[in-house]
């Protein structure tokens, strides 16, 4: 019975790991993706500032 059980166990943990795998991936681009376009407003935010404001921050 012990055999079964650790087997039963790997094949329960590889199919967890084929299913939270590309979930994962998933994640990771939506949030690189996300940062990206943050990064963007903040510099479009920052250069209308700067602007606006007469300042001279080399932008």
């Amino acid at each position: 019975m012990g055999f079964w059980k650790i087997l039963g166990i790997v094949v329960v943990a590889l199919i967890a790991l084929a299913i939270i795998g590309p979930v994962l991936k998933g994640l990771f681009w939506v949030g690189l993706i996300a940062l990206a376009i943050y990064g963007g407003y903040m510099l479009f935010r920052s250069s209308r500032s700067s602007r606006s404001s007469g300042g001279s921050s080399g932008f």
